[in-house]
């Protein structure tokens, strides 16, 4: 008895481990494209919504915001020397910036910004973790409802 409690018990715990791996260089090298679903997202926050007005709100923004994302690409293109160019499409302007990487020593890789006191562009905060889960980097933000992920468009 107390065997298959314990076993059960083992199980279960289990179960609820989220099946992220730990990124190797080798599965980073190479291009990824940052997919954003902030129409799912903003659906959530009016399912939320205090108020009718609040709801409509976001709704009418969600369309607005998902429009534009439409015509939007984010790519990262990450290098065997710990550089990653980051090109951003948007509405036939085409724009390149340079970070770093690494994978820190719990597994997860860490993308961050060349210090540029010009710039107001930003690639993430200074501990955003990715996590490669099922063959997709996934912010460690949104990890829940992967509505911010990146999938890989080469080998």
């Amino acid at each position: 008895m107390k065997r298959t409690i314990l076993s059960l018990a083992i199980l279960i715990s289990a179960s609820f481990i989220v099946d992220a791996q730990k990124v190797k260089e080798k599965d980073i090298i190479g291009t990824w494209k940052l997919v954003i679903n902030i129409e799912e997202e903003m659906e959530e926050e009016a399912e939320e919504a205090d108020t009718m007005l609040e709801e409509v709100f976001i709704k009418a923004i969600s369309g607005f915001v998902g429009g534009i994302m439409e015509d939007i690409e984010i790519y990262f293109e990450f290098q065997a020397d710990n550089d990653v160019k980051i090109t951003v499409n948007a509405y036939d302007e085409t724009e390149t910036e340079r970070g770093s990487w690494y994978i820190n020593k719990r597994g997860y890789l860490v993308i961050e910004d060349i210090e540029d006191d010009d710039d107001d562009f930003h690639i993430s905060s200074d501990d955003d973790e990715w996590k490669l889960i099922d063959g997709i980097l996934v912010s460690d933000e949104n990890e829940k409802d992967r509505s911010v992920y990146m999938t890989k468009v080469d080998n």
